[in-house]
């Protein structure tokens, strides 16, 4: 792990650089071990929405909220909303996370407690 990012990291969050090194480096192994034994996971990024990997493939599904603060309304309106495979992309906030897969069935990775 980079110590300058960890560190960013830590000061925006408040938290003990150590403490943001050591969850990150559970994550990361977490992720690791699921990932070698072909397990599905879903890794949800509060605020931005659910990093999904379903055999092998990756998919990103963000949430209204996140695009519209990013891209804002109009550009949303205009692009998002009118392409098919873009607004397979966006989901509610809320939604649970088991309704996202092909499967119903995946690992979600605990939420962060601040």
């Amino acid at each position: 792990l980079d110590p300058l990012r960890t560190f960013a990291v830590a000061a925006a969050l408040g938290r003990p650089r150590r403490r943001v090194e050591g969850a990150l480096q559970a994550t990361t192994s977490l992720l690791s071990r699921c990932l070698g034994t072909g397990q599905d996971v879903a890794l949800v990024l509060r605020d931005i929405g659910v990093l999904l990997v379903e055999r092998r493939k990756v998919r990103m599904r963000f949430y209204h909220d996140f695009l519209w603060a990013v891209a804002g309304k109009e550009n949303l309106e205009k692009g998002v909303f009118k392409i098919q495979e873009l607004l397979d992309m966006v989901v509610p906030r809320g939604v649970p996370v088991a309704a996202l897969t092909s499967f119903g069935s995946v690992i979600v990775f605990p939420e962060c407690v601040r």
